[in-house]
């Protein structure tokens, strides 16, 4: 086997996490171009393939196998082993307890993403902007398919800044009705089986034309 014409890399300056030179085992080493543990063979990596797709050919004649492969340029690449054993177990030793020591010990808590509202959640005044979102949506729309539709991305900031609007609206009527709907709700069997009685479709009628009226006069919906 000869090598590839490159000068020979010392096993000193190799990361030892990267070797592999105990006794009585096979010498090893990881391939500076693939990253792959290779045997090393006269002070040489072991030729072997990078891992890249290639088209494989026919056989040409009787025993010839196909290409499995591309050959990798790091395929025997000499390392010289100007280090011993011992002095590369000592170097592993200390690599592995300095990462020991930079790795906290303490779990770092990430912040839990926000859950978005179910549609059930979200106020009445963002269904006609989420009815025309979905019809948008179930549409055929190219820029839609490429991920990078305008109008799509203008709905829902309509409706998250709808919903913001009228999560509190600024009049103290509104929280009137919704505590009197909410009242209602706890004391009325058909509302709490999902099938509003007159008097709470009233009171979700008036807290949401009030929505709607501070809607209009917001100056951020008049922005939009």
């Amino acid at each position: 086997m000869r090598h590839n014409g490159r000068a020979p890399l010392l096993a000193s300056t190799l990361r030892p996490e990267h070797l592999s030179l105990r006794d009585g085992e096979p010498r090893l080493a990881v391939c500076p171009d693939c990253e792959t543990w290779c045997r090393l063979t006269r002070s040489m990596i072991t030729p072997h393939r990078d891992g890249v797709p290639v088209p494989k050919t026919t056989r040409r004649y009787v025993g010839d196998k196909p290409a499995g492969g591309r050959r990798c340029d790091g395929s025997a690449q000499r390392i010289t082993i100007d280090i011993t054993p011992e002095q590369w177990e000592e170097r592993l030793l200390a690599a592995e307890t300095t990462a020991a020591v930079s790795r906290t010990t303490h779990a770092i808590r990430k912040p839990c993403p926000q859950v978005a509202p179910a549609p059930v959640q979200m106020p009445a005044a963002t269904r006609p902007l989420r009815e025309q979102l979905a019809e948008h949506l179930q549409g055929d729309c190219t820029r839609c398919k490429a991920g990078r539709c305008a109008q799509v991305v203008e709905l829902r900031q309509q409706i998250r800044r709808t919903a913001q609007i009228a999560a509190a609206p600024a009049t103290p009527m509104y929280g009137q009705l919704r505590t009197a709907l909410r009242d209602h709700r706890a004391t009325c069997t058909p509302c709490t089986n999902g099938a509003p009685c007159e008097a709470g479709r009233q009171l979700t009628a008036r807290m949401t034309g009030i929505a709607q009226d501070h809607l209009r006069s917001s100056p951020l919906m008049r922005s939009a």
